[in-house]
């Protein structure tokens, strides 16, 4: 009885040797296919984070220049109508003039009337500069906003990237030491499993 189990462990170790290698080979494989995965996808999403704080920033842009272009438009849509506006005004006030000369006789000097009218012109202009002072003022605040909130958005994102890839070298080093430490972890349980197979 004692030499057949003698026997039946010599059969078991050579049917186990190509099945040790066989497992051995494909434990292997399934560790560097595990941190080979692992690293892809840490790759991955650091191409995504990427690829959204560069979408984010073109949106910045693009939100900023068509608020530029807006209030461009705007200020061209104001000087038109103050043109328009002012153009109405000559030629009613020509008009009442003109009545207003045939129907009295001259009893303002000609000189004086073309004085009041100069000194008029120069106070609309002056109170229009007024008016406009604020939205200007305004306009010029908000571009300048604007301006800093893409510089700092650009700033923002370089200083991420910068750290993030000043702590990429130290993450591929803890990698690839778990990489191995894993890869000793399961050869090291193989090697148990065999020192325990021996002794049983």
């Amino acid at each position: 009885m004692a030499q057949k189990k003698i026997e039946a462990i010599p059969e078991v170790d050579v049917k186990t040797v190509p099945q040790a290698a066989e497992e051995s080979i494909a434990e292997v494989s399934f560790v560097n296919t595990f941190w080979e995965q692992y690293e892809l996808s840490q790759e991955r999403a650091r191409k995504l984070r990427e690829s959204r704080e560069d979408a984010y920033l073109n949106s910045v842009k693009e939100v900023i220049k068509f608020n530029k272009q807006y209030r461009k438009s705007v200020a061209k849509l104001y000087d038109q109508a103050r043109k328009t506006n002012k153009e109405m005004v000559s030629e009613v006030a020509q008009q009442v003039n003109l009545r207003k000369e045939d129907a009295k006789a001259e009893a303002v000097p000609n000189n004086d009337r073309e004085e009041l009218k100069k000194q008029l012109s120069e106070v609309s202009s002056q109170l229009e500069i007024l008016a406009l002072t604020p939205v200007k003022t305004f306009f010029q605040f908000v571009e300048q906003m604007e301006d800093n909130f893409v510089k700092n958005t650009e700033a923002g994102i370089g200083y991420a990237r910068d750290r993030r890839n000043a702590w990429l070298q130290v993450r591929k080093e803890y990698v690839k030491l778990a990489r191995n430490t894993h890869l000793d972890l399961v050869e090291r349980g193989k090697n148990s499993l065999k020192e325990l197979v021996k002794t049983n």
